[in-house]
């Protein structure tokens, strides 16, 4: 019985290095101009997406066009800034959760291959100590201390 093996990467000494730089210079660039904000922060926020999008540039153009119904202590320019600042940062954001979500697909079909491949290792080393092959021992009482599932089979057991 033959496991699938979709990922084979190997990435050499120049590309960790290429990567890390790359992502601390987009770190060092985009850090200083960024907020966090806390979760409580955020529900209380309202979000600017596609739909609403439109109806945000038509005000800012009909207050252009219309200043007479601009209210005194709102800032026309801040406004535009904030704008213009979304929609500089809206194309990076979805290129940045793209790759995310890339990355993390792929973090997760590594794992799941490691660990698939483990478990065939272990259940081949578990046959063979059941087979009292001597040198099967040391190593599954080993390896069935780390299992994730030791646990919950003692509890079963006692």
């Amino acid at each position: 019985m033959s496991t699938e093996n979709k990922v084979k990467i190997q990435f050499t000494d120049e590309q960790k290095t290429a990567i890390n730089a790359a992502l601390k210079s987009l770190k060092d660039t985009l850090s200083p101009l960024l907020t966090s904000l806390t979760p409580d922060e955020k529900k209380s926020m309202l979000i600017l997406g596609d739909r609403s999008l439109s109806f945000v540039n038509k005000n800012l153009m009909f207050s252009k066009q219309n200043p007479e119904f601009l209210p005194s202590y709102l800032d026309q320019n801040e406004w535009s800034i904030d704008l213009q600042a979304w929609n500089d940062l809206a194309p990076i954001g979805s290129q940045i959760k793209e790759l995310d979500s890339l990355i993390n697909d792929t973090i997760a079909l590594c794992g799941n291959e490691a660990y698939r491949q483990a478990l065939t290792y272990y259940n081949n080393v578990k046959q063979a100590a059941k087979d009292n092959v001597p040198s099967a021992k040391p190593i599954y009482e080993e390896l069935k201390q780390q299992y994730p599932n030791h646990k919950k089979n003692k509890e079963v057991a006692e």
